[in-house]
């Protein structure tokens, strides 16, 4: 599981909650959630679901929406804020995890100061973002990232 999701889950939530993984990829941080007692979803595209356009689960909002690795490599983050929202419950949490500017593996532009002005703009409180460097581990990777983690409440 992402560590860091682990560990903001660990701080931020007293008890088990209803979550959604967008872009969830292999689907391991929804089922790590799901082994942590919290009912939990995910989408990718390999579930036909293009985040660049509108999602709305049909099954209720949740207490947490987060997305690890993605949002560098939306061209419409906008509409991605927007999914964000209409599948959270006021007062929910977002945690975003994905690659600072200065990262070689960066897409985009993307840095602490952006993310946070865009999220304050789309409705999201508390927005917190920090940028740490990581060292990849997994097999064929080994160097250091530079991570931009944001997290904040829906109001």
């Amino acid at each position: 599981m992402n560590i860091f999701l682990e560990k903001f889950v660990k701080e931020t939530f007293s008890k088990a909650g209803r979550a959604l993984d967008l872009g969830a990829g292999n689907f391991f941080d929804v089922a790590c959630m799901r082994q942590m007692g919290w009912e939990c979803e995910g989408v990718d595209l390999n579930t036909g679901v293009d985040l660049e356009k509108p999602y709305k689960l049909d099954k209720g909002l949740r207490d947490l929406v987060y997305s690890n690795y993605l949002v560098h490599k939306l061209k419409n983050r906008e509409q991605f804020y927007k999914t964000i929202r209409d599948n959270l419950k006021n007062g929910g949490w977002i945690f975003i995890n994905t690659f600072d500017a200065s990262d070689r593996n960066s897409m985009s532009k993307l840095t602490h100061l952006i993310l946070e002005k865009e999220l304050e703009k789309h409705g999201f409180t508390n927005v917190k973002t920090e940028v740490f460097s990581y060292y990849d581990n997994d097999f064929g990777h080994k160097h250091w990232h530079k991570i931009l983690q944001a997290t904040g409440q829906k109001r």
